[in-house]
């Protein structure tokens, strides 16, 4: 009967990862859902979670929440996750979001302006930054160039919120293509596994995807997503589509985050950008030296 019942849930997520894959607005709504959720869960409970619940933004089992000290006071309102066994099978797993206790919802930081967002980028990303005057190649002002390991920003943006959604795309792209890497060598089994040149078209939504998703989370208007390739493959196939841009979504707000926890303890102790960038000496970006011209200001 229970191996019925995760049947039946995994069914569910099967159906779901197509639906979400088959127009910019089902695609949007889950995720507006990703970037309002906080608990460290895989994306097939994620989007499990997401048919139970659309407004869950924490979850986790009611003996979970007891070690908190916090008590659940409506079990009724059941969430089921899927999770291994010892036996190396599956099980459901009973959870509960914090809309059914008395906690209050923590939440993600909130920008107050694009500005504000656009310099938190610059100072922490996955990699080196450059900027350039010419511009790059196929009209694009930023660029993730995995060959050389940077991301290269060249000026001419409209505004500071096109500027966050250049740097949240190639963010993007760099996570994206760590993800390929990562998965070739599991496939080769002995972590050897290379990836041929980076198909930067064939991700191209899945990165506006993630850029969607990061501003949405931190309060600012997103760039719109108007077109979608329909899904086609298997189910397998297209979770792992959107395990890959949640990985990347996960990963782009661990820079974001812990950017800010390092920005409040730089400005508490220092003023200088070289102590409170964050960044390593093999990942400090290169700072321009108009800065305001990386913003489109000049």
């Amino acid at each position: 009967m229970a191996d019925d019942f995760v049947k039946q849930l995994n069914d569910y997520v099967d159906g779901c990862v197509r639906h979400y894959l088959e127009t910019p607005e089902n695609l949007k709504g889950f995720l507006t859902f990703l970037a309002g959720f906080r608990s460290n869960v895989s994306t097939r409970n994620k989007i499990l979670t997401m048919g139970y619940n659309p407004a869950a933004t924490e979850i986790r089992t009611k003996e979970d929440w007891g070690k908190q000290g916090v008590e659940v006071n409506d079990e009724t309102a059941v969430i089921y996750n899927i999770q291994q066994n010892k036996e190396g099978g599956y099980k459901e797993r009973i959870m509960y979001d914090v809309s059914a206790t008395d906690e209050i919802p923590t939440s993600y930081e909130q920008f107050p302006n694009a500005g504000f967002f656009a310099e938190r980028l610059i100072l922490y990303p996955p990699c080196p930054i450059r900027f350039r005057e010419p511009p790059l190649n196929e009209n694009r002002k930023a660029s993730y160039e995995p060959e050389k390991g940077i991301i290269e920003v060249t000026c001419g943006y409209k505004s500071e919120e096109h500027v966050c959604y250049g740097l949240l795309r190639e963010f993007a792209h760099y996570y994206l293509r760590e993800n390929e890497m990562q998965m070739s060598k599991n496939a080769d089994g002995h972590g050897h596994g290379k990836i041929a040149e980076y198909d930067r078209d064939r991700h191209g939504i899945e990165a506006l995807a993630v850029s969607y998703a990061i501003c949405t989370r931190y309060g600012i208007q997103p760039a719109d997503i108007e077109v979608v390739h329909p899904p086609d493959g298997k189910p397998k196939d297209l979770l792992r589509i959107l395990e890959g841009l949640d990985r990347a979504i996960q990963k782009i707000s661990k820079l974001i985050d812990d950017g800010g926890k390092e920005h409040r303890r730089f400005f508490q102790s220092d003023n200088t950008v070289e102590e409170g960038s964050g960044q390593s000496d093999t990942t400090r970006m290169e700072q321009p030296k108009n800065h305001s011209r990386a913003h489109g200001r000049g």
